[in-house]
């Protein structure tokens, strides 16, 4: 399907992202549409968090970056992360967006809720709980007492508070029991239904396909394979990396 640059919310140009020389991502152009879920996939070292990290402005080292990151028309690539997340470009890491200290109500009580604007729905509380009605039954649970796939819903919970344009969920299934995995990633299937576009990366290959409109694989910082999912999974090299030799 065809998109015009008003269904584009996110637009990457040149992105090159370096630690002491390394090249750790180089991207000629990377793209996401309104209420897409675009897939990034590859094997470990691949450059998968680099690239996330990068497109919020924050890393734990202090890599170099260049390039254009585009956000809903709007070139935020010398933004600070701060200013990047009231624009509506939420991260949700691999290690959760939660307090350990404080309970599940809370941790939904202290997300900032931006100013309105076109593009951006703002979840309430009680829209949280009824996307993760576990988190309802857990609303008085201290973060720290929740299990890891609880802790995955309340971090996506927190980001959806802050009215997301764009959602970068980093391998939300890790760590999570195959029943879970599946509730996390429809509940993404959801989000994109009601326009929110999102950037999943995601080790679960088999698991990601089922949700995403398209993949992108990486590998050595670069993407060497990109299209609808359909596709991913009539490849054979991708059968045979990432859906196991039964699949090939």
């Amino acid at each position: 399907m065809s998109r015009t640059d008003q269904d584009t919310v996110l637009e990457v140009r040149g992105l090159a992202v370096s630690y002491a020389g390394n090249r750790a991502v180089a991207l000629d152009a990377l793209r996401v549409g309104r209420g897409e879920i675009l897939g990034v996939i590859g094997a470990n070292g691949a450059g998968k968090s680099t690239l996330v990290n990068a497109l919020a402005g924050w890393s734990r080292g202090d890599p170099r970056v260049a390039g254009e990151v585009v956000l809903n028309g709007e070139r935020i690539d010398a933004w600070p992360t701060h200013d990047r997340v009231r624009a509506g470009l939420l991260l949700v890491p691999e290690g959760r967006l939660v307090f350990s200290r404080m309970s599940v109500e809370e941790n939904l009580s202290t997300a900032f809720a931006p100013l309105a604007a076109p593009g951006r729905k703002v979840y309430t509380r009680e829209e949280i709980y009824g996307l993760f009605p576990r988190l309802h039954e857990r609303r008085g649970h201290l973060g720290a007492q929740l299990s890891g796939g609880e802790r995955q819903m309340l971090g996506i919970g927190r980001a959806l508070m802050m009215g997301p344009r764009l959602l970068l969920l980093d391998e939300p299934s890790i760590g999570l029991a195959p029943m879970l995995v599946s509730q996390v990633l429809q509940t993404t299937r959801t989000l994109a239904r009601s326009g929110l576009s999102i950037l999943l990366v995601e080790q679960n290959v088999r698991a990601a396909m089922e949700v995403v409109d398209r993949l992108v694989l990486l590998e050595r910082g670069r993407v060497v394979l990109e299209g609808p999912a359909a596709e991913f999974g009539n490849d054979p090299r991708i059968a045979q990396a990432y859906l196991g030799a039964h699949a090939a």
